[in-house]
């Protein structure tokens, strides 16, 4: 378990990935920066958590997306299991999607069950992509379907069951990972539906599924689930998302039943951003997390 700082507070590993498509700094590579130049270490200070804040690079000059991926991950595997064996809950604040294979390998994936938020499946592989997005594969990395080899070499990293993984707010599918996805055993919850019943008519039902595989979780949150009216969390971002307090109910009623292993917030572009409304928005929900946690 991780440990109380104070009365309600937690000891916080906050982990800064700012890597998109391998570069650093660029595009939703600028996002793990943004949040830290714009005081997210003090606010969640001043929320009564201990915080401390370490920063992954990539170890080469020349950076290549597959190659920086996975070099990345390794590094994130080792740094999300230090912070969990010295009681602190590691926070990732990442550009891509895929840092969900080092957290994973640092949670131990061969024991958690993933709870993925995205407007995107996240689940193509290199033949059914058609724009060549390594950080379009990240689901189905994780769940064994492609790049295994790499994978394996993250330390910890084993591919997480199909029946282990709820995915959660998605409005836009290529077709063939569209196609991928009804073959699989994953828990399917896109936006409509959500819309239709609810956070809790829809996820309550979903999560008590999950309940019967696993106890812990990683939590996943692509920041452009949340809905357009709110803002564009990058340029993929897409309308029919959830709004904040939508996103807060879902996180109470996960940390309910879930011990929650880790948490990632990815593929922020504040250049998509100028107002800060999901910067903001991802603040809420961060503290959220903290608090439904401890």
């Amino acid at each position: 378990m991780f440990q109380i700082a104070e009365a309600d507070g937690m000891h916080i590993q906050l982990i800064e990935v700012p890597y998109d498509s391998g570069w650093r700094g660029i595009r939703m590579g600028a996002g793990p920066g943004y949040f830290v130049e714009h005081g997210v270490v003090e606010k969640l200070r001043a929320a009564g958590h201990v915080v401390e804040l370490e920063c992954i690079e990539a170890q080469r000059l020349f950076l290549a997306e597959n190659y920086t991926a996975f070099e990345l991950n390794r590094q994130l595997a080792t740094h999300v299991r230090a912070a969990r064996e010295r009681g602190a809950m590691p926070l990732v604040l990442a550009g891509n999607c895929n840092s969900a294979l080092g957290i994973l390998g640092g949670c131990e994936a061969a024991q958690a069950g993933v709870i993925w938020f995205d407007a995107h499946g996240d689940f193509n592989t290199p033949e059914t992509t058609t724009g060549g997005f390594l950080d379009g594969m990240g689901l189905a990395i994780a769940t064994g379907r492609c790049w295994s080899p790499l994978a394996r070499s993250i330390s910890g990293f084993t591919p997480v069951p199909d029946e282990r993984v709820l995915l959660v707010g998605v409005r836009q599918l290529d077709d063939g990972e569209q196609e991928l996805l009804v073959r699989s055993r994953i828990t399917l919850l896109k936006g409509e539906r959500i819309r239709a019943l609810g956070i809790s008519g829809s996820l309550e039902p979903a999560l008590d599924g999950l309940r019967a595989h696993v106890q812990h979780v990683y939590l996943h949150i692509d920041l452009d689930v949340l809905d357009t009216s709110i803002g564009r969390a990058n340029s993929y971002a897409e309308p029919g998302g959830l709004l904040i307090e939508e996103m807060k109910q879902a996180i109470t009623l996960i940390a309910r039943r879930f011990d929650i292993a880790a948490v990632a917030f990815t593929s922020y572009d504040p250049s998509g951003d100028p107002a800060g409304h999901i910067f903001r928005a991802g603040i809420q929900i961060m503290e959220h997390v903290l608090t439904a946690v401890s």
